[in-house]
């Protein structure tokens, strides 16, 4: 039989649920890395949460909904991707928040800045903003033709602008926060840098698969051993509890949702759309590499059909993103790509049946399954209540470096990479529609409109 399909699941409109360890296979080697690799990235969004005003407690309560919203993806909608957070928007939208006066506004007491209710509402007009305009595009389609209309030098110039506000952020306006760990915040930056990008690791990696298998681990080794160094050096000191807590989603929902604080003004809604476009260019190309990285593991899997669909893509990170404005508007954490999981899964599930039936049954297990419960298990909360502004700081960090890579590679002109860098400077230090307007001119009046060819 030439086209078995491993995992049927109930079908919802365009939609597939794949209810776990039914239509998802439990599979132990990657339940144990995404528990791993969960525990090293899941409360990076708690440190920016609490200097919009939440305490640690709602802050979890954050992470808890957003992680809970990504797994969804798989699970509820039947995406073959490994979803995440539309992470080179999050520097430029903290930069947004923190020229507005919302974010870390003091005075911050352990972590937790003052709380204004006009920051959820101005996040509440980016998710509704991004909602509507994900869901039109994925339902007319036009949301390629969009993209492929950006002239190169502004494409570049935004992602080079989200490297850059992500190396504003850690190294200038967060930086009291390197400075109270700074060995440890030095150790997890080299190794993690040096694991997902030194071209002498990779060579490394190609001969040994101990290299291999840690490079596939993303920020985890740099974090572990980071974490240690921290202890070792008295940079953190870990009060871990035992037993359960439930996560306080309540206080949380009050604080942020729309429907208790009323809906954003029309300014906000003005002040949104330029990150929303930003957000969304970002998110296509996201879409992109993951289609591209599952059409390449399809050729060696005749035996699974892969249900690849941009259009139904787009209806479940816009449906999430609606559901998140409802509890919780944190954009940008409702993406469509986790890279390193989405890439780990599909060579593992390239070579064949026996390493891995369905593709869905590795990205399940990586997921824990959907079963949310390292948010109420109190001994690992309190583990990594200390660690999690590292785990930030690497995020940013890796964020800028992958952004850096690409945007590079972008411009073909000497033009259009002054013109990606003047567009990064203005979308960094100044705001994201001066960026735009200033890319638009200069792309109209220096680099030319000019058709891209066709790939």
């Amino acid at each position: 039989m030439s086209n078995i399909n491993i995992s049927e699941g109930i079908k919802w409109g365009p939609f597939t649920l794949r209810i776990p360890f039914i239509h998802m296979k439990f599979r132990a080697g990657e339940f144990l890395q995404g528990l791993v690799i969960s525990g090293a990235t899941a409360f990076a969004a708690a440190p920016m949460a609490m200097k919009l005003g939440l305490s640690f407690e709602e802050a979890v309560a954050l992470s808890f909904i957003a992680g809970t919203l990504i797994s969804a993806g798989p699970i509820i909608f039947g995406e073959p991707m490994a979803p995440g957070w539309v992470t080179p928007a999050v520097p430029i939208v903290l930069g947004a928040l923190a020229a507005a006066g919302y974010y870390g506004a003091g005075p911050c007491v352990e972590g937790v800045c003052q709380y204004n209710p006009d920051a959820w509402r101005f996040l509440a007009a980016m998710c509704i903003e991004f909602s509507i305009l994900i869901l039109l595009l994925g339902i007319t389609g036009f949301g390629k033709v969009l993209v492929e209309r950006i002239p190169r030098g502004l494409k570049a110039g935004i992602i080079l602008g989200a490297a850059l506000a992500a190396f504003y952020q850690v190294f200038y306006e967060d930086f009291a926060a390197y400075e109270a760990q700074p060995i440890s915040m030095t150790v997890a930056i080299v190794l993690c840098v040096i694991t997902t990008f030194s071209n002498p690791f990779k060579k490394l990696a190609l001969k040994s698969n101990f290299f291999k298998i840690l490079g596939s681990l993303g920020l985890l080794p740099g974090f572990v051993v980071a974490g240690f160094v921290a202890f070792l050096m008295g940079e953190v000191v870990f009060n871990i509890e035992w037993g359960f807590k439930i996560p306080d989603i309540p206080g949380l929902i009050v604080k942020t949702s729309p429907l208790y604080l009323g809906l954003p003004s029309a300014q906000m809604f003005i002040d949104a759309l330029p990150l929303v476009l930003i957000g969304y260019m970002l998110l296509f190309g996201d879409l992109v590499t993951a289609t591209e990285v599952l059409l390449d593991a399809q050729k060696n899997r005749p035996d699974q059909k892969l249900p690849i669909d941009l259009n139904r893509s787009h209806l479940s990170v816009g449906i999430r993103n609606l559901l998140a404005t409802v509890l919780n508007p944190f954009f940008p954490t409702q993406g469509a790509l986790w890279t390193g999981v989405h890439v780990v899964v599909a060579e593992r599930w390239k070579k064949g049946p026996d390493e891995m039936p369905s593709i869905f049954d590795g990205i399940g297990s990586y997921y824990l399954m959907g079963i949310p419960f390292l948010y109420f298990f109190l001994p690992f909360v309190t583990l990594m209540q200390p660690l999690m502004v590292m785990a930030l700081t690497l995020t940013l960090i890796l964020t800028g470096f992958a952004c850096a890579y690409v945007a590079m590679n972008i411009p073909q002109k000497n033009s259009e990479m002054a013109t990606a860098l003047l567009i990064a400077f203005f979308v960094t230090f100044y705001s994201a529609w001066v960026g735009l307007v200033v890319g638009l001119a200069l792309c109209l009046l220096v680099d030319g409109l000019e058709e891209e060819p066709a790939a």
